[in-house]
């Protein structure tokens, strides 16, 4: 569907969204969660350093490693019997080793990044040979490209990479709702100047800058309102494009109670960020299947005239499922597109499930495709206020300023 065809309204300007239906990481907070210990009665004769390691901005799709220090403060040696990790996205190998009595052992954990921006964590519980208290390494950091949008949450008032729009219905009667207007910070993480090109294919509307006067900067002020948007129009995401060569366009997650995703495929998320696409030529992506059971994909389907997809091939471990597409958009195709791609998958038994996985991309003539090249794909994004809709998604606008 064409972006056109939803409309939202932001302040001091008008831009379409298309109403899409995610997760997060992407962009979300992802609480860590360790299996159940009983049992254990000793005393702690493991200390480890250090015990939370802050992993700052990650980039989509990376792989990381970071080290651990286990010291064994007791006279004999201890065994690592087990290793539990929060996620299949955190690796080690380390069940089996041994710590010297009174020595330390180095432990390096693993983790794959997810392409979906968003806050991550990670934690591994290991279990001792002597039953005494269980360790716990834990890691965290914000998935981001190098240009990041954030939004004050005022219900817990912090910074977070969400727009967040939902009234829990369990909220206290004397605490308000969250307001359905407010404002966006979009900066580049690497301090670079840029420019915000569109909102969801809208002109920017800048707050404190004017875009024809003023030379470029690391930081804006982007303003929206959903007020005056019905709930089968809420976007799940909002999509900004930028001239910045890491990141062409980016997302926001809108958490409201109509923006809920509950596929029934378990994708590892939910969106991806194509980054610039050629038209008239084929750009390949995947997605993963998370702990699958031996699902299979076996066709996909977009729901997008701009576009088609096809499946290429997948790859599929004991757990996890990597499913290989293949993109074509129409030369007709400019600017921001956002749209659902309808997933088939079969399991052992023949059974089938659908559900949509959303794409967004900026489409890029061939003519003018050397000037976008370079521009590293990203990873699931919502669309912003100020620009024309992507296609399939609802419009939203926006105010810049630092």
């Amino acid at each position: 569907m064409r972006m056109q065809q939803i409309i939202g309204v932001f302040a001091a300007g008008v831009c379409l969204i298309p109403a899409l239906a995610l997760n997060a990481c992407g962009e979300s907070r992802v609480a860590s969660s360790s299996p159940q210990i009983t049992n254990y009665s000793q005393p702690t004769t493991v200390l480890v350093d250090p015990p939370f390691i802050s992993l700052g901005f990650l980039e989509p799709r990376s792989t990381i490693t970071r080290n651990f220090r286990l010291s064994n403060i007791s006279k004999v040696p201890i065994t690592i019997e087990s290793v539990a990790p929060s996620c299949t996205c955190t690796t080690l190998d380390v069940a089996g080793k041994v710590i010297p009595a009174l020595g330390s052992l180095e432990v390096p954990v693993t983790m794959k990044v997810a392409a979906s921006t968003g806050i991550k964590s990670a934690s591994v519980t290991l279990t001792f040979s002597d039953r005494s208290t269980p360790a716990k390494l834990t890691m965290s950091g914000e998935i981001a490209y190098q240009v990041r949008a954030t939004c004050k949450d005022v219900v817990e008032n912090v910074r977070v990479p969400f727009i967040n729009l939902f009234d829990d219905p369990q909220r206290p009667k004397d605490v308000p709702p969250p307001p359905m207007a407010g404002t966006l910070k979009v900066i580049s993480i690497d301090q670079k100047p840029f420019r915000i090109l569109s909102v969801m294919n809208q002109p920017p509307v800048f707050a404190g800058f004017d875009p024809a006067k003023d030379p470029p900067e690391t930081s804006y002020e982007l303003v929206y309102d959903f007020s005056k948007v019905p709930c089968e129009r809420m976007p799940p995401y909002l999509i900004i494009e930028t001239d910045h060569p890491q990141a062409p366009v980016i997302d926001m997650r809108i958490r409201h109670a109509c923006t809920k995703i509950s596929p029934q495929l378990p994708f590892g998320e939910y969106r991806s960020n194509l980054g610039a696409v050629t038209t008239g030529k084929e750009q390949p992506f995947e997605f993963e299947l998370k702990h699958s059971q031996g699902w299979k994909v076996i066709s996909t389907t977009s729901k997008d005239p701009q576009f088609t997809v096809k499946l290429v091939g997948q790859t599929a471990d004991a757990d996890n499922a990597m499913i290989s597409l293949m993109i074509s958009v129409n030369a007709s195709a400019n600017g921001i597109v956002l749209a659902p791609v309808t997933m088939t998958a079969m399991d052992p038994t023949g059974a089938t499930k659908s559900s949509d996985f959303w794409v967004y991309f900026k489409a890029v003539p061939a003519a003018s495709a050397p000037a976008a090249s370079g521009a590293p794909a990203a990873s699931g994004a919502p669309a912003a206020s100020g620009a024309p809709a992507a296609s399939g998604a609802p419009a939203a606008s926006q105010k810049a300023g630092s």
